[in-house]
Formats: C-alpha cells, structure tokens, sequence
C-alpha cells in the first residue's frame, strides 16, 4: 500500500480514537498486517503511532484538566514495567493466537462501548480509590499490551468507565497512560525491529495531525455517548475480519 494511503487512513483513525483515549493500534496492528506487513513488524509500528498519537492528545487533556492523576499515576509506573515482559512474549506466541487474542478484546471492549450509559458510567458515582486494584489491573493491561502492541488503552477505558468517571476523563486519562505504556513496549521491540522509514515518517505525522485534531473534538464538540458507539462499531467490524481470515 502506498504510504500516502496509509497516512490518511492513520490520519482518521487516530482522530477517532484519540477521542476515547485508545490511541488507535488496536487498528493499526491489524491493518498493517492485513497489508502485507508482518506481524512483529506491525506490532512496533502500532506503538510508535500509539506513543505519537497520546503524546500530541495528552498535552490537550492536561491543558483542559481531564486526566485523573490519582488514577493515571500508580498505573502507567506499573503498566510501564509489565508492558516490556508482555514484549517479549510476543516472540513466543504464534501469529493465530495473537490475532484471536486480538478480535476477543476487540469484541468485549465494543460490546462495552454499544451498551446504553448507566448512571456509574456517566461520573455520578466514584468507586473508592484501592490502590491494589489499580496496581493489579495495571499490570495486567500492561502485560497485554506489550503482547500485542496495543499500548493498553482498550482495556484501560473501560475499566475507568467502571470505576465511575465520565466518558471525557476517562478518556484522557487512558490517554495519557497509553502514552506511557506504548512508549514502554515500543523500546522492548526496537531491538528485533527493522522499519520502513518513509513509512513512518509518513504514519507518524498523519498519527500527530489526527491526534490534535481528535482531541479538540472530543473536548469541544462530540458527545460522549456518540464517542462509544463509533467505537464500538469500529471494533466489532475489525474482529470480524480477523474472524474471517482466521476460519
């Protein structure tokens, strides 16, 4: 694909999901696959666009006071340190068991973006901060998504959607975790990485555009509850195709 094609298409996508903090690879990994790159190269790749896309967004939500600092603290440290073992493993995994693990998340998080808003998941309700909670699922997103270049935030979201905090903070917060986690699990694959520049120069730059201009929407203009079903239907679309090419 030419690169040019690739940088619009990473130009939308990482505009939509900067505004629910994800950071995008959960689409990127596979698209990039589907493309004819391999696997363990699209998964660096997925990162780096992650690391680029939540750090232009993060300046945004922190400007705008979005980000859930108690939260975001404690589990990016403990995401950061679990996301390079995650890494690893993904020299041990075989590709169909990556792509499965894929199109699972992609199902359970986009059933969680279709259901209706319930009043705990619209910031009237806070669970108690637990730090050991936060701890443990930080450590497990960030196992997960050095796995699978993913960065975390599509387990990230939906956990703060549950803890209690609106749509918007939890996902700058997520963003700005994502940030840190992408950043962690791209340096343990740069060792075996061996990119197309051009590429990336291209996809980075389209990945930073989209992010600014994501992030604006997503504070100034969209509606929280229209953010999760786009995302929701995202998803359920792409692990459909991974099914497909699975079967």
């Amino acid at each position: 694909m030419d690169p040019l094609v690739f940088a619009v298409l990473v130009f939308f996508l990482s505009a939509l999901f900067s505004m629910i903090g994800l950071g995008g690879a959960i689409v990127y990994v596979p698209l990039f696959y589907w493309s004819g790159i391999d696997l363990l190269s699209a998964i660096p790749m997925g990162l780096l666009l992650n690391t680029a896309t939540s750090a232009s967004a993060a300046f945004t939500y922190l400007r705008k006071g979005l980000v859930e600092l108690r939260v975001a603290t404690p589990f990016l440290i403990i995401s950061m340190i679990a996301a390079p073992i995650g890494a690893y493993c993904t020299n041990i995994v075989p590709t169909d068991i990556l792509l499965a693990i894929f199109s699972i998340i992609m199902v359970v998080v986009g059933i969680e973006m279709l259901k209706p808003q319930k009043e705990i998941l619209i910031g009237s309700h806070d669970h108690p901060f637990s730090l050991p909670l936060i701890l443990t699922s930080g450590f497990i997103v960030g196992f997960i998504g050095g796995l699978l270049g993913i960065g975390g935030g599509s387990l990230i979201m939906p956990l703060l959607l549950y803890f209690g905090y609106a749509v918007k903070k939890s996902a700058a917060t997520s963003g700005i975790i994502v940030l840190f986690t992408s950043l962690s699990g791209l340096i343990a694959h740069l060792s075996s990485w061996k990119p197309d520049i051009q590429l990336l120069i291209y996809i980075t730059i389209a990945a930073i555009l989209g992010a600014q201009v994501g992030s604006y929407l997503m504070h100034a203009r969209m509606k929280s509850e229209t953010l999760r079903k786009m995302v929701g239907l995202v998803l359920w679309g792409m692990a459909l195709k991974i099914f497909s090419g699975l079967i």
